[in-house]
């Protein structure tokens, strides 16, 4: 297995990269980490897709690679995808990587780095079997990738501390207070009793 920076990616890598960006924004949409992913056969059909709904489907197996790697397996009637391509926008976790590994894709294509749940730390400590068929290349479209999921957790945080803030000041024993007395002498219903 090798794990290289490959600057020379083909006009092919670009499109599937931005077919799987395109997945990515779909897990936007329903509030999930914006990962994308495809599966690509030999004679450059997709031929599996995927994206994150991990909270929606209320399970972590709900992954991107994972989901696009089922649908492959059912498309080719087998789970064996040789000489298969999987593009994802984020560097594979090791439950993703595994299963990438054990499908026998021949090549996985990944956008931005993960540092928290990579498969670097990993990579050098597998077995020589999962080592013999999968090459990894890094960095396909890292800026867009990255750019994605810096502005999903960007825009997560901002809601989190803004929420904090509305439960900060509604919860002071002053404003509580204070609340409950505007809202006595300010609604109608009150007045009509």
């Amino acid at each position: 297995m090798q794990n290289t920076q490959q600057n020379s990616f083909t006009p092919r890598d670009h499109f599937f990269m931005k077919q799987a960006r395109l997945l990515a924004r779909k897990s936007v949409r329903l509030e999930e980490v914006p990962v994308g992913a495809i599966v690509v056969s030999p004679s450059g059909i997709i031929i599996g897709r995927g994206y994150n709904k991990i909270e929606r489907n209320k399970t972590q197996l709900a992954h991107a690679e994972i989901t696009a790697l089922t649908k492959a397996a059912k498309k080719r009637g087998g789970w064996r995808l040789d000489e298969c391509t999987l593009y994802v926008t984020l560097e594979p976790c090791m439950m993703c990587l595994g299963a990438a590994l054990l499908s026998r894709v021949s090549t996985i294509i990944y956008g931005a780095p993960s540092h928290l749940f990579g498969l670097q730390s990993i990579i050098t400590s597998l077995p020589p079997v999962y080592q013999a068929h999968t090459r990894i290349y890094q960095g396909l479209q890292q800026q867009e990738c990255g750019d994605m999921l810096k502005h999903f957790f960007h825009t997560i945080r901002s809601i989190q501390e803004a929420s904090r803030e509305r439960t900060t000041i509604i919860h002071t024993p002053n404003e509580r207070e204070s609340l409950k007395t505007s809202n006595r002498s300010s609604d109608p219903l009150d007045q009509c009793k």
